[in-house]
This record gives structure tokens, C-alpha cells and sequence, in this order.
């Protein structure tokens, strides 16, 4: 019972799909082209589709009524079958059907245009073959952009009836199958074959112009290499030429793989974008900004993956899904830059919109064809020629504009040759006027500072020399001078302790006439002081306070400039003992030549440079003992600042071995001339250079005592160890008399501290201190003896001598606190504190 209803259900729906195939079948004409295409007015122009998988032998036999039975849908075509329909979903294999017919004309030779079919298929008339194009079932894509025309047989055609045209397809991508672009025609095969390469070949001239326009910009920035957007317009031309060409029908002539093509076209068309962005961002010059860095990450990331694989599906929907989002990106990139150089009313960037409009419009239409959200024409090959006409008229109006200007060059030349030379002739006359105005104030303040930079040493046992040679040279009025930083002073201080003679080796902060200011400033107050030295207050100073007064004052003069004028200086005085007193504000140590050895004094930095805020709580005095025929060096940093010759004349080799100078003075045997000869051999002197030597030649040698003397001292010491102060001292003053040694001085002084004889004690300190500056312990013990005699006031100056030369003298330190809160001196008690809080800051 079942059987016959499903039959008759069959048979009737049968019958439905027959009462929809027109009787009439689409007409051919001789002479002309006939259009397949489906016209949605027209219901016999549609197509007609079944997913029913017909073998060979039933195409080959399929006649009208046969056809009849076949359930199927109507299509229309060109299209994707897929695009409105969920049902087909996969990759099947799809049957298209169109009945045709033929105009009575045997002797005219028939061709077909199926367009772009995706993706390989079989083309039947009448259920004879006539043409195929890709390999049935295989893995890879065939042809899917491929334009299909076959000819057709004359002994297949069925004149003046109606023919079945079949087509057997097989589908590359899901959702998506059937002829998809182009059009279908039918006609005479010379007209199909001429209107296919007149197409073709026209869309080739369009690339051949691009190319021209793509190598033109590249000879530019050959020419011009700092104008990259020349480069980045033809990377742009040569890309958009190589997409458009792998989309080129003509390409199937050269017989390329198709699967190298396609990705060939997939790598291409990601860098048009970004080579636009480029252009423009160049062309305009504006900043490479953080989205372009990652967009362009982005489409490299995308080139490697496409370049390393080969499986165009997932080509298609990473372009489709992921690529050309970020191309949405980019525009607005592109038009943020288009639309600032707009707002700054440039004409460029006005030429330049219009044509990238009409560009990105064809894009945009092409993206959807492709998509196939519609069936179009291809129109980005032909619309980019509006963007190109855009870049000739920017061309062409600097182009005139150059012109312009070079005709009016070639007619003023002359007058503006004598204008130039006129005005390069001011100038220069200027230029004169000012060098000779500028050489005039190096001349005068040079003048200024040769009074100042004396040398006065009135000590016999102190032989001075020194030298100075600025780097900067002038010449003024026909005399040759020279200005700097650098200074040296010498002088002589008559005190009550004895006669010194001052010294002072300056680096003033600066080239030329900042450091000759400098200079001047550490001359006049160097003077200054000298000069009052000769007062009753000054006289009856120690040398450790004479020398802090001249610090403190020279600091507090620089310090008022607010670190615009520092300087670097050793400041010092020594006895005709050959005693040295000296403070180094961040000069270059200071070095001893001693028995044909050089060695540096000092290995520390101590305090900063003249006018550096607070440098007063830094503040140290350093002595030194020197012995009969030594020589100490002070110099400037230009001893250091050397240019060493290098086998790489484009790199400079600056010396950076401090000790370098120590083997210059040991060759040179600490001769001045020698000295800087050896400096100038070694390189090229790139600063300021100065030195001050003071050599020691003492008349009087030093006392030599007969064994008698040692073995009778050493007797009276034994005696005052046991406790006969007394007995001591009797046998201490005979031997006094005869050998002054402040050793006996400060044993006499240390016996009369025991029996409470404080005036005689002082004096003994006192002698012994004198005859001996070196010994630290000779000044604490008269600054305790004087404070036992109550004698608080002077006592303050002994305990601040040793305070200034070793602040970690602890017993002073806490005597010198306590006087001073005994005398009320609280300001200086507050000084004096500030130097321990400071102390661990000095590097």
C-alpha cells in the first residue's frame, strides 16, 4: 500500500519541477554575442541546479523527459549558489543546466564564456563533452578564479532545437560554488576569443602604465635617498601591479602552478596597505605613531605564516576574518594624516584625498565581489589611474614650480650673485667688527689678570716655577695672546710663627672668557688677602687659620655666583722648614718627585670645588714634611685631558690613565720644559695646562747628636717615667742649650705639665711645636696645658689648628667643644658640628 503512494508522490512532484522549465529555450544569433546571464525580469533566462551527482552515461543520455524527473532548483547565474541558501553547506558536488538554442548557420564556429567557476568542472552539450578545466577530486584548489570558454563542436549542435548545456562542478571552499563572477555568453568563437583578449590585454596597459609610474618614484629615491616616500609610492605601484597581474587571466598562459599563484596573490595583497600608510606617513612627515608599529607587526606576522604554509583555505579566512579588519585601521591612519595636512591647507594632501577616495571605493566594491556579496566587474585596476593623475598633478606643480623658480634664477642671476656677494660681504665686515670687538675684551681682561698672577717668593729655601699655557689664542692689534681658566700665585705671608710663602694653582670652570672671569675673581681675592696680611690681627694667626681665612673668603665670593663660576684649586703655604700647609678643592693630586720616584700626595677627593653650596663644612687641611731636594708638582687637569694618537683616525682615544703623569715627571726628571714637551709628544692637549713647582733647598741641615747625647736623653727619660720630674728637668735644660731638638722641648714640656708648672710647660709646647709642625700631639698638648693656665681663649686657636688638619682627633675634638661652650663662641661651635654631618658625604 506504502509503495504505490510513494510513487505517485514522486511522479506529482515531478511533474511540479517539469511545469516550471520554460518551453522556450534561449535563442543564439549567428553574428552576435548572446548573453546567459539571468535577467530576474526575463523567468527563461534563469539557470538551473541539483546537487544530484549524475554519472557519465546519464549525462551522456539525458534527454527532455529525463530531464523532467530531475528535482530542480532555478538559479541565477553568475552568482554563488551558496548565498542565500543554509542548506548547502560543504563541499558537494553541484549540477548546472541551461536549455539553448542555436540559430541555423553550420558553417559559423560556436564558443561558450562560463565566466569564473569554482572551482574545477565539466562542460556537457547534448551529453557530449566539450571542455573540463582542474583535476576531479583533488586535494589543492584547481582554478577557482580561472575564466572558462570552450569551443563547441559543430557535430554536437542541434539546430533548430533546443540544446542542454551541463555543467558538472566540483566546489574548492564551503559555502561557496558555481560560476561566481564574470558572465556567460554564447556566439561566434572569433568574438568571444577577441572580446576576452581586448579585456585582458586592456587591464595589462593599465598595469604596464603603473609599472612605469611604480619605477619612476624608485629611480627618485635613488636619486634622492633622504625622500623615502618615493620608495614606499614604488614598493606601493610594483605590489598593486603584481596582485592585479596574478588576478590577469593572461596568467594561466605562462604556465605557472595555481597553488604558487594564489599565495603569491595572498602575501601581495597584504603589503598594499601598508606601503600606502608608509607613503603617505613619509610624504607628509609625520611620526611613525605605536598603531602603525603594531598593525605592520601584524601584517608581517600574517606574510611569514602565509609564506611558510600552503593551505589556501585558511589563507582565505584568516584575510577574510582577521587581515582586512585591520586594514579599516590603517584608513583611518591614512585619513587622520590626509586630514591634518588639510586643516594646514596643503594642496598635496587635497589632490591626494580625492584620488584615494575613488581608490578606496574601488576596494571596497572589489572586497565584496570577491566576497561575493554581489556580481561586478573589477574595478580597483581601472579607478587607481585617478590616483596616479592625483600624484601627476603633485608632480607637475613642483614640477612648474621648480621651473619657475630656475627661470627666474637664470634672469636675476647676476643681480642676485651681486646681492648675495653684498650680503655675505656685510656679514663678514660684521664678523670682523665682532671678532675684533671680542679679541679686544680677551686682550683686556688678559691684561687684567698678568698683574694678578704674580710671582713673589721671598723665602731663599723655596725655589717657585711655573707654567701656564691657555688654550685659547687671539690676536689683537698685531700682539699675540692667550685666555683661560687657569692660574697660578705665588706670594709671602710674614706671621709671628715664621715667613710663608702662599701659593695657588686655579682651574676656573669654563672656556675662553667664562674661565678668564674665573680666573680673575681667584686673582683679585688672592691679592686681596695678601695685602691685609700684613696687619696686626692677621699676623698673629697661625698658618692653619691664615689658610682656612683665605679659603673661607674666597669661597664666600664664588659661592654668590649660584654655581655659574666654579673653581678647582690647591692653596697652600710652606715654611723655609719645608713645611706644607695646603687644601685641594677637586684639583688633580698633587705629586711628589722624590729621589727620581714620582708618587701622588693624596689619593682622595676631600672637598669640592670653589662656590660648590656648603663647601665650607668639607674643609681640611692637609700637611706634608719635605725633605731637602724634593720637588712637588701641582698642575691642571689639561696634564690629563690628552688626545692619544689611535690607528682609527674617526675615534678619538681619550686618556683615562691618571697615572700617566707620573711617568711624564720621572722622564723628565721633574724639569718644566721637559714635562709639557713629553705631555705634547704623547697626544693632543685638549684643555687648559698649568703648573706650579716648588722645589726645597734647605741651608741648614738637621741636627746629628753624639751617642753620649742619645744614651743621657734616654737616662732622663727613665727618670721621668720613675717619677723624678724634678731631677729630670735639671739634667734636661743643660742638654737643651746645647741641641734645641723638639723632642727635648716637648719632654721639658710634658715634666713641667707633671709638676704643675703651667707657664713653663706652655713655652716648652710651644718650641716644640714650632720646631715640629708634623706632630699633631705637640699642638693638643699645648692647647691642654694653656686651658690648665686658663688660658681658655688661645687655647680654642690650638685646639682649631689641630681640629682643621684631623678632625678624628677625638680628646681635641671634645676639648675644642667644650672650650667653646666655655667662651660662648656658639656660632662657631655650630661650624665646627656641621663638618662631622658632612664629612661621609665627600665621594
Amino acid at each position: 500500500m506504502i509503495k504505490p503512494v510513494l510513487i505517485f508522490l514522486v511522479f506529482s512532484f515531478s511533474l511540479l519541477y517539469a511545469q516550471s522549465i520554460p518551453d522556450s529555450a534561449t535563442e543564439t544569433d549567428a553574428k552576435t554575442l548572446v548573453s546567459l546571464d539571468t535577467n530576474k525580469l526575463d523567468p527563461n533566462s534563469f539557470w538551473y541546479m541539483t546537487e544530484l551527482d549524475l554519472s557519465e552515461s546519464a549525462i551522456q543520455s539525458m534527454t527532455e523527459s529525463e530531464f523532467l524527473k530531475i528535482p530542480w532548483k532555478r538559479i541565477a547565474v553568475p552568482g554563488n549558489i551558496y548565498s542565500n541558501n543554509k542548506d548547502y553547506v560543504g563541499k558537494k558536488n553541484i549540477l548546472l543546466a541551461k536549455w539553448i538554442q542555436f540559430s541555423e548557420d553550420p558553417s559559423t564556429q560556436y564558443s561558450i564564456r562560463l565566466g569564473i567557476i569554482n572551482d574545477r568542472d565539466k562542460t556537457y552539450l547534448n551529453g557530449y563533452w566539450i571542455g573540463n578545466t582542474g583535476q576531479w577530486d583533488a586535494k589543492e584548489p584547481q582554478a577557482y578564479d580561472k575564466l572558462r570558454i570552450y569551443n563547441i563542436p559543430s557535430n554536437v549542435i542541434r539546430y533548430g532545437k533546443k540544446n542542454l548545456l551541463l555543467l558538472k562542478i566540483q566546489p574548492y571552499f564551503e559555502n561557496s560554488g558555481g560560476i561566481e563572477q564574470d558572465e556567460t555568453t554564447l556566439g561566434p568563437s572569433d568574438k568571444i576569443f577577441a572580446r576576452y583578449y581586448k579585456d585582458e590585454f586592456v587591464k595589462l596597459l593599465f598595469l604596464t602604465i603603473y609599472l612605469t609610474v611604480g619605477g619612476y618614484f624608485l629611480f627618485l629615491y635613488i636619486r634622492r635617498r633622504k625622500d623615502r616616500e618615493n620608495l614606499f609610492f614604488a614598493l606601493f605601484s610594483f605590489s598593486f601591479v603584481i596582485y592585479n597581474f596574478l588576478r590577469n587571466q593572461l596568467k594561466y598562459e605562462f604556465g605557472f602552478p595555481f597553488l604558487e599563484m594564489k599565495k603569491m596573490e595572498y602575501m601581495v595583497i597584504l603589503l598594499l596597505i601598508p606601503f600606502m600608510y608608509h607613503f603617505l606617513r613619509t610624504l607628509f612627515e609625520e611620526r611613525y605613531s605605536i598603531w602603525g608599529k603594531i598593525l605592520d607587526g601584524l601584517q608581517t606576522g600574517f606574510f611569514l605564516f602565509f609564506l611558510l604554509t600552503s593551505d589556501i583555505e585558511t589563507f582565505s579566512f584568516l584575510l577574510t576574518n582577521f587581515v582586512q579588519p585591520t586594514w579599516i585601521v590603517y584608513v583611518v591612519l591614512i585619513f587622520v594624516i590626509l586630514y591634518r595636512n588639510l586643516k594646514k591647507k596643503e594642496r598635496r594632501a587635497f589632490y591626494i584625498t580625492i584620488g584615494l577616495t575613488i581608490v578606496l571605493f574601488a576596494a571596497v566594491v572589489d572586497t565584496a565581489t570577491n566576497r561575493n556579496y554581489w556580481v561586478f566587474p573589477r574595478i580597483m585596476g581601472y579607478t587607481f589611474l585617478v590616483f596616479n593623475i592625483s600624484l601627476a598633478i603633485i608632480l607637475a606643480n613642483s614640477f612648474v614650480k621648480l621651473n619657475e623658480e630656475v627661470e627666474d634664477l637664470n634672469k636675476n642671476l647676476e643681480k642676485k650673485v651681486e646681492e648675495r656677494t653684498d650680503a655675505l660681504n656685510e656679514s663678514l665686515n660684521q664678523l670682523q667688527i665682532l671678532k675684533e670687538k671680542q679679541d679686544g675684551d680677551y686682550f683686556l681682561t688678559s691684561l687684567l689678570i698678568q698683574p694678578l698672577a704674580r710671582i713673589e717668593n721671598k723665602i731663599p729655601e723655596i725655589k717657585i716655577e711655573t707654567y701656564v699655557n691657555q688654550k685659547k689664542k687671539f690676536q689683537f692689534r698685531g700682539k699675540d695672546g692667550e685666555i683661560g681658566g687657569d692660574i697660578c700665585i705665588v706670594g709671602t705671608v710674614h706671621l709671628e710663627s715664621g715667613d710663608y710663602t702662599v701659593f695657588a694653582n686655579g682651574d676656573a670652570m669654563g672656556k675662553s672668557i667664562q674661565g678668564a672671569g674665573g680666573a680673575l675673581v681667584l686673582g683679585v681675592v688672592f691679592q686681596a688677602v695678601l695685602s691685609r696680611a700684613k696687619s696686626s690681627y692677621t699676623k698673629s694667626r697661625p698658618p692653619e687659620l691664615w689658610l682656612k681665612d683665605l679659603y673661607v673668603e674666597l669661597q664666600s665670593v664664588f659661592v654668590s655666583f649660584d654655581g655659574s663660576m666654579l673653581s678647582s684649586v690647591v692653596l697652600g703655604m710652606v715654611s723655609k722648614d719645608g713645611f706644607v700647609y695646603y687644601i685641594n678643592a677637586e684639583h688633580p693630586w698633587s705629586i711628589l718627585y722624590r729621589d727620581g720616584v714620582a708618587s701622588f700626595i693624596e689619593t682622595e677627593l676631600s672637598m669640592r670645588k670653589l662656590g660648590f653650596p656648603k663647601n665650607d663644612h668639607y674643609f681640611q687641611i692637609k700637611t706634608f714634611s719635605l725633605e731637602a731636594g724634593d720637588t712637588l708638582l701641582i698642575g691642571s687637569d689639561g696634564r690629563d685631558d690628552i688626545v692619544l694618537p689611535s690607528e682609527n683616525s674617526s675615534l678619538r682615544s681619550i686618556n683615562e690613565d691618571e697615572t700617566l703623569i707620573l711617568r711624564f715627571v720621572e722622564r723628565s726628571e721633574s724639569n718644566l720644559k721637559r714635562l709639557v714637551h713629553e705631555i705634547e709628544s704623547s697626544g693632543e692637549i685638549t684643555d687648559d695646562l698649568s703648573f706650579l713647582k716648588i722645589e726645597y733647598f734647605p741651608r741648614k741641615t738637621r741636627i746629628s747628636f753624639p751617642e753620649l747625647v742619645r744614651t743621657e736623653y734616654l737616662e732622663i727619660k727613665t727618670k721621668s717615667n720613675q717619677g723624678n720630674y724634678t731631677e729630670a728637668l735639671d739634667k734636661l735644660y743643660p742638654l737643651i742649650q746645647k741641641y734645641p731638638h723638639p723632642s727635648f722641648f716637648a719632654l721639658a714640656g710634658k715634666l713641667q705639665y707633671q709638676l704643675k708648672n703651667w707657664g713653663e710647660a706652655i713655652v716648652n709646647f710651644k718650641l716644640a711645636a714650632k720646631e715640629n709642625p708634623n706632630r699633631e700631639d705637640y699642638l693638643y698638648m699645648t692647647a691642654k696645658t694653656l686651658v690648665k693656665n686658663g688660658q681658655n681663649q688661645e687655647a680654642v686657636i690650638w685646639c682649631e689648628r689641630l681640629f682643621l688638619r684631623n678632625k678624628l682627633y677625638k680628646q681635641n675634638t671634645k676639648l675644642l667643644m667644650n672650650l667653646l661652650d666655655k667662651t660662648n663662641n656658639i656660632d662657631k661651635k655650630e661650624f665646627y658640628l656641621e663638618f662631622f654631618s658632612h664629612e661621609e658625604n665627600i665621594v
